[in-house]
């Protein structure tokens, strides 16, 4: 049976879960129709750009799992550094917004002024 295929799969189910890992951790398949911290960030990053299309340098600051899905900050700049800011070797100035992200549909649920 070299070489030979038979289209019998005799995979293991340690293997399949060990996929299924890999799967989640490359943002792949999600666990009982839940995202993970990596979908809920891109969620974040790609609602920001649309409802902000003038954003530049987008970051994320933090991440933290709530009672229904994540809350997301990011920060990013909307233009250029003013006079005195480039004078003092200042960026342009930065706005951070929390974002919740929901688990089930990854789609972000409210915006908020972030505040530490």
């Amino acid at each position: 049976m070299n070489g030979v295929k038979t289209g019998k799969n005799f995979e293991g189910s340690r293997v399949r879960e060990l996929r299924e890992i890999s799967a989640a951790h490359r943002g792949g398949a999600k666990k009982s129709g839940t995202i993970d911290m990596k979908g809920a960030v891109q969620s974040a990053f790609a609602f920001t750009k649309d409802m902000f299309p003038q954003a530049k340098d987008i970051r994320l600051e933090e991440v933290e799992p709530g009672s229904v899905g994540w809350t997301v900050v990011i920060s990013f700049s909307t233009g250029e550094p003013g006079t005195l800011a480039q004078v003092m070797g200042g960026g342009a100035p930065r706005l951070f917004k929390t974002i919740a992200v929901d688990s089930t549909s990854g789609k972000a649920q409210s915006l908020k002024v972030w505040k530490q």
